[in-house]
């Protein structure tokens, strides 16, 4: 293993040329942050595996883009959030029972003088 070179949050921040705020978050959500007392410092030898751990994924395209046809249906997969959210526009779109009991009363004519 390398000697450690630590660096202070800021003088890191300033060499990967990145936010000093988003360095000390992501360096603490993937474990790279070196706390000794009050000294908070990143390693520079951990610059390479943290740029790697906070690389995105690459993602699939939601949609292909392709025409609908006849059919009116793109070719977007269907997952469980969409169904989720499918079930409950129709759970807020039924009438729900009422909760008060009927009363019978009358209804009584208001008289107006004239």
């Amino acid at each position: 293993m390398a000697n450690p070179q630590l660096l202070t949050i800021d003088a890191a921040a300033a060499e990967l040329g990145v936010p000093k705020g988003s360095l000390k978050t992501a360096a603490q959500e993937h474990g790279f942050l070196i706390k000794m007392g009050r000294a908070t410092r990143i390693d520079r030898n951990d610059f390479p595996k943290l740029v790697k751990a906070c690389q995105d994924q690459a993602r699939a395209p939601a949609c292909t883009n392709s025409n609908t046809g006849r059919t009116g249906t793109s070719e977007t997969a269907e997952d469980q959030t969409s169904q989720r959210a499918a079930q409950a526009a129709q759970m807020l779109k039924k009438r729900s029972p009422p909760t008060s009991q009927p009363r019978g009363g009358k209804v009584l004519p208001m008289s107006r003088p004239t």
